[in-house]
């Protein structure tokens, strides 16, 4: 039997599921506002911040949490540039380490700044904020220092070794590498970079040398400091020694090396490294043209170069050989390869270790085998 229904009973149905279709929307309607607005409601409450004084324990004030800052300051500008490097490299390292504020007085950062990129935006406060802090009576902090010539002073490296609350000033020369070797990438790839300047310019004299020993002229990048001394080191052509000869001032204190030492050191390097080629920074150049007259793989920088870009071109090389003297010293530090360090130099230290690096120290002069063999004669 076929049931037919009536255009009356079919309109009827019509409507009445159009009625519950609208009901259905409805419901789903207001269940996505009801989770839209727990979602929101959620959210809300977890970005919530409360007041600073609820954060704050109850017994201890803003100004008495601003107290608990510590800052590492430096003002006295002693030596020459080798020495000013160890005292801002000591000073970085234990603002690092104790999380300490940073300062250094403008002219110290002018004479750095004209040679090295000198990165230290995330601890360096400038001299205005310093003195407010020294001066400010509402919370006074307590100053200290100490004067050292070369030692290691290992109370300062103690947890609480410059305390919160406090100014430590270092005076001297802090020439102990131990101070800050846990930051040695930081300072070489940061602070002790070259600034652009200081990098076009240097990098002409490698270009120059490359051509006049491949007759070619190699294209190097200069974007920075370290790319440019990766290259460097990437070309199979050459290996390049830096080499610093100290004279001036240590020729009447005994502290300069022989000519059999640098001689030496230099046959060691070419035994091997066959391709091993010579950069020579001195300040006494024409001493070193003299000396080196008959060395065709060595090459001295131009007289018209500074302190800086001397020392600059010689940490670029992979390896060193040093005489004596702080800046010798800060060449073999950033070159950052094998270092060949004449022993007659004395640093002053309470014990050697606490100047030189793990370095192979000669004493006088060396023979040199591809072993890696160190024999003093």
């Amino acid at each position: 039997m076929i049931i037919r229904l009536s255009n009356c009973e079919h309109n009827l149905l019509s409507s009445k599921w159009n009625k519950s279709l609208l009901f259905i929307i409805f419901l789903s309607l207001i269940v996505i506002v009801l989770i839209t607005y727990y979602i929101s409601s959620s959210h809300t409450k977890k970005d919530f911040v409360p007041p600073i004084t609820d954060i704050l324990p109850k017994n201890r004030t803003l100004l008495q949490m601003q107290s608990s800052e510590c800052i590492v300051n430096v003002e006295k500008r002693d030596g020459r540039l080798g020495n000013r490097m160890f005292i801002v490299a000591t000073a970085y390292g234990l603002a690092r380490l104790h999380s300490c504020r940073l300062h250094i007085t403008l002219d110290i950062l002018n004479e750095l700044k004209s040679v090295f990129i000198l990165d230290l935006s995330s601890l360096l406060i400038s001299t205005s904020t310093y003195i407010s802090m020294r001066d400010n009576i509402s919370r006074p902090m307590h100053y200290f220092s100490k004067e050292v010539q070369c030692d290691y002073v290992f109370e300062l490296i103690r947890p609480n070794g410059i305390p919160f609350g406090s100014i430590f000033e270092p005076i001297g020369y802090w020439q102990s590498y131990l101070h800050f070797v846990r930051y040695g990438d930081e300072l070489r790839k940061h602070v002790f970079a070259a600034s652009q300047t200081t990098l076009e310019k240097v990098s002409k004299v490698f270009v120059e040398i490359y051509y006049e020993i491949t007759g070619m002229r190699r294209q190097f990048s200069i974007e920075n400091h370290q790319i440019f001394k990766k290259q460097l080191a990437e070309d199979n052509q050459i290996t390049w020694i830096g080499i610093h000869v100290r004279r001036g001032d240590f020729i009447s204190l005994n502290f300069t090396s022989s000519p059999k030492y640098l001689i030496d050191a230099i046959q060691y390097y070419m035994i091997r490294y066959p391709n091993a080629h010579f950069i020579v920074a001195s300040d006494d150049k024409a001493y070193c043209k003299d000396l080196f007259r008959e060395q065709s793989h060595v090459f001295i920088t131009p007289t018209t170069f500074s302190f800086g870009d001397d020392l600059i071109t010689l940490s670029l090389c992979q390896h060193s050989i040093v005489t004596a003297g702080t800046f010798g010293w800060w060449t073999g530090y950033l070159a950052n390869g094998e270092v060949i360090h004449d022993n007659v130099y004395i640093s002053g230290c309470e014990k050697r270790a606490y100047y030189y690096p793990p370095w192979y120290l000669i004493n006088g002069h060396v023979r040199g085998s591809r072993r890696m063999q160190f024999i003093p004669e």
